[in-house]
């Protein structure tokens, strides 16, 4: 699942969003509009927590692959030196 830096921040923000207006709400003594907005944010909350960290791993585990391939092309360069040194050493 691929996702890009402006959904995240989206989703943030639709959290963030909710939040402010519990906020709202409990400044205005609004307590029908606190309780819509608290169980509003008690069902977004996970959901967006959960996919922004599933975005971080995928993220991490772009950089691990290719820290990996990085690697093994790194090993496969020193074989072939190696190689190389061995055949002018014997020829």
């Amino acid at each position: 699942m691929a996702t890009n830096p402006e959904s995240v921040a989206k989703a943030e923000k639709i959290l963030t969003d909710l939040k402010a207006e519990a906020q709202a709400a409990f400044e205005a003594e609004d307590v029908f509009l606190m309780g819509i907005f608290t169980q509003m944010i008690k069902l977004v909350s996970p959901v967006v927590t959960t996919a922004i960290e599933r975005q971080h791993r995928e993220s991490r585990a772009a950089i691990n692959a290719d820290h990996a391939s990085l690697r093994k092309k790194a090993a496969a360069a020193r074989e072939q030196e190696r190689a190389e040194k061995r055949a002018r050493e014997q020829g």
